[in-house]
Protein backbone atom coordinates (compact mmCIF):
# COMPACT_ATOMS: atom_id res chain seq x y z
CA UNK A 1 0.00 0.00 0.00
CA UNK A 2 1.43 3.37 -1.04
CA UNK A 3 0.30 6.50 0.75
CA UNK A 4 2.04 9.02 -1.55
CA UNK A 5 3.60 10.89 1.35
CA UNK A 6 7.10 10.57 -0.14
CA UNK A 7 6.20 12.32 -3.42
CA UNK A 8 6.22 15.85 -1.87
CA UNK A 9 9.58 15.10 -0.21
CA UNK A 10 11.06 14.08 -3.57
CA UNK A 11 9.72 17.26 -5.19
CA UNK A 12 11.29 19.43 -2.45
CA UNK A 13 14.63 17.63 -2.82
CA UNK A 14 14.55 18.22 -6.59
CA UNK A 15 13.88 21.95 -6.11
CA UNK A 16 16.68 22.29 -3.53
CA UNK A 17 19.22 20.52 -5.74
CA UNK A 18 18.16 22.52 -8.82
CA UNK A 19 18.39 25.78 -6.88
CA UNK A 20 21.83 24.85 -5.58
CA UNK A 21 23.07 24.22 -9.10
CA UNK A 22 21.81 27.61 -10.20
CA UNK A 23 23.79 29.23 -7.41
CA UNK A 24 26.96 27.68 -8.84
CA UNK A 25 26.48 29.50 -12.16
CA UNK A 26 28.53 32.70 -12.56
CA UNK A 27 26.58 35.79 -11.55
CA UNK A 28 26.44 39.13 -13.38
CA UNK A 29 28.07 37.83 -16.55
CA UNK A 30 27.59 39.48 -19.89
CA UNK A 31 25.93 36.89 -22.12
CA UNK A 32 27.98 38.10 -25.12
CA UNK A 33 31.26 37.85 -23.20
CA UNK A 34 33.90 35.20 -23.45
CA UNK A 35 35.61 34.00 -20.31
CA UNK A 36 39.13 34.81 -21.55
CA UNK A 37 39.30 37.27 -24.43
CA UNK A 38 43.13 37.21 -24.63
CA UNK A 39 44.36 39.78 -27.13
CA UNK A 40 40.78 40.60 -28.16
CA UNK A 41 40.10 42.33 -24.82
CA UNK A 42 39.05 45.94 -25.02
CA UNK A 43 42.00 48.21 -24.11
CA UNK A 44 40.86 49.58 -20.74
CA UNK A 45 44.20 50.35 -19.11
CA UNK A 46 44.47 53.88 -17.80
CA UNK A 47 43.15 56.39 -15.31
CA UNK A 48 39.52 57.50 -15.44
CA UNK A 49 38.23 60.45 -13.36
CA UNK A 50 34.68 59.43 -12.41
CA UNK A 51 31.77 61.80 -13.07
CA UNK A 52 28.70 60.75 -11.08
CA UNK A 53 25.25 61.33 -12.54
CA UNK A 54 21.92 62.02 -10.86
CA UNK A 55 23.46 62.50 -7.43
CA UNK A 56 20.66 62.32 -4.88
CA UNK A 57 23.11 62.38 -1.96
CA UNK A 58 23.78 59.61 0.49
CA UNK A 59 21.01 57.60 2.16
CA UNK A 60 20.25 58.62 5.75
CA UNK A 61 21.70 55.40 7.18
CA UNK A 62 25.11 56.40 5.76
CA UNK A 63 25.26 59.36 8.17
CA UNK A 64 25.34 56.94 11.14
CA UNK A 65 28.36 55.23 9.61
CA UNK A 66 30.13 58.50 8.75
CA UNK A 67 30.39 57.41 5.09
CA UNK A 68 31.71 60.03 2.70
CA UNK A 69 30.43 60.07 -0.88
CA UNK A 70 33.00 59.62 -3.61
CA UNK A 71 33.66 63.00 -5.17
CA UNK A 72 33.38 63.81 -8.85
CA UNK A 73 36.81 63.44 -10.38
CA UNK A 74 37.84 60.55 -8.08
CA UNK A 75 40.39 58.64 -10.20
CA UNK A 76 39.75 55.00 -11.08
CA UNK A 77 43.04 53.39 -12.13
CA UNK A 78 42.86 50.19 -14.20
CA UNK A 79 45.64 47.83 -15.31
CA UNK A 80 45.29 44.64 -17.35
CA UNK A 81 47.51 41.78 -16.21
CA UNK A 82 46.87 38.58 -18.17
CA UNK A 83 44.27 38.27 -20.92
CA UNK A 84 41.11 39.85 -19.55
CA UNK A 85 42.18 39.94 -15.88
CA UNK A 86 42.11 43.45 -14.39
CA UNK A 87 43.57 45.07 -11.30
CA UNK A 88 42.97 48.61 -10.22
CA UNK A 89 42.34 51.02 -7.41
CA UNK A 90 39.72 53.51 -6.32
CA UNK A 91 40.16 55.73 -3.27
CA UNK A 92 42.98 53.49 -2.02
CA UNK A 93 40.92 50.28 -2.35
CA UNK A 94 42.60 47.54 -4.41
CA UNK A 95 40.26 46.16 -7.08
CA UNK A 96 40.29 42.99 -9.17
CA UNK A 97 38.06 42.00 -12.04
CA UNK A 98 37.61 41.01 -15.65
CA UNK A 99 37.15 42.67 -19.02
CA UNK A 100 35.41 40.87 -21.85
CA UNK A 101 35.76 41.11 -25.63
CA UNK A 102 32.40 42.92 -25.69
CA UNK A 103 33.87 45.80 -23.65
CA UNK A 104 31.93 44.90 -20.51
CA UNK A 105 34.01 44.96 -17.32
CA UNK A 106 33.62 44.29 -13.62
CA UNK A 107 35.84 45.35 -10.71
CA UNK A 108 35.38 44.59 -7.00
CA UNK A 109 37.43 45.12 -3.89
CA UNK A 110 37.51 45.71 -0.19
CA UNK A 111 40.18 47.36 1.95
CA UNK A 112 41.80 45.32 4.72
CA UNK A 113 39.69 45.28 7.89
CA UNK A 114 40.58 47.94 10.41
CA UNK A 115 41.64 46.86 13.88
CA UNK A 116 39.51 49.55 15.53
CA UNK A 117 36.16 47.94 14.65
CA UNK A 118 35.52 50.54 11.97
CA UNK A 119 33.35 50.42 8.90
CA UNK A 120 33.67 47.43 6.55
CA UNK A 121 33.64 48.52 2.92
CA UNK A 122 33.00 46.70 -0.37
CA UNK A 123 33.23 48.44 -3.76
CA UNK A 124 31.76 47.05 -6.98
CA UNK A 125 31.93 48.66 -10.41
CA UNK A 126 30.34 47.43 -13.62
CA UNK A 127 30.84 49.34 -16.84
CA UNK A 128 31.13 49.22 -20.58
CA UNK A 129 34.03 50.81 -22.45
CA UNK A 130 33.39 52.61 -25.71
CA UNK A 131 35.95 54.08 -28.07
CA UNK A 132 39.63 53.25 -27.87
CA UNK A 133 42.91 54.71 -29.05
CA UNK A 134 42.82 52.30 -32.01
CA UNK A 135 39.65 53.89 -33.41
CA UNK A 136 40.63 57.48 -32.63
CA UNK A 137 38.79 57.72 -29.30
CA UNK A 138 40.23 58.19 -25.85
CA UNK A 139 38.14 55.46 -24.26
CA UNK A 140 35.11 56.15 -22.11
CA UNK A 141 33.43 54.15 -19.37
CA UNK A 142 29.74 54.19 -18.57
CA UNK A 143 28.42 52.14 -15.67
CA UNK A 144 27.47 51.87 -12.01
CA UNK A 145 29.44 52.19 -8.78
CA UNK A 146 28.10 50.37 -5.72
CA UNK A 147 29.47 50.85 -2.24
CA UNK A 148 28.37 48.59 0.61
CA UNK A 149 29.29 49.74 4.10
CA UNK A 150 28.62 48.11 7.47
CA UNK A 151 29.70 48.17 11.09
CA UNK A 152 28.81 45.83 13.94
CA UNK A 153 27.42 47.81 16.84
CA UNK A 154 26.50 45.76 19.88
CA UNK A 155 24.32 42.88 18.74
CA UNK A 156 23.23 44.50 15.48
CA UNK A 157 24.82 45.77 12.31
CA UNK A 158 24.49 49.20 10.76
CA UNK A 159 24.41 49.05 6.96
CA UNK A 160 24.51 51.54 4.13
CA UNK A 161 24.36 50.82 0.39
CA UNK A 162 25.11 53.43 -2.25
CA UNK A 163 24.63 52.95 -6.00
CA UNK A 164 25.62 55.77 -8.35
CA UNK A 165 25.73 55.76 -12.16
CA UNK A 166 28.92 57.23 -13.61
CA UNK A 167 30.74 58.11 -16.78
CA UNK A 168 34.49 58.55 -17.16
CA UNK A 169 36.91 59.40 -19.96
CA UNK A 170 40.44 58.03 -19.93
CA UNK A 171 43.08 60.66 -19.17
Amino acid sequence: MTSGRFAPLAAVATVVVSGSLLLLAPAACDSNATVDCGDACAPVEGTYPLAFQDDAGLPAECVNLNVQALADGEPLAIQRTDGGILTGSLKGVALTGQVYASGFLTLTGTPPPSSDGGVSTFFSLTATITGSPEDGGGGSLSGNFTGNYSRIQGTSALRCNVTRPFTATRQ
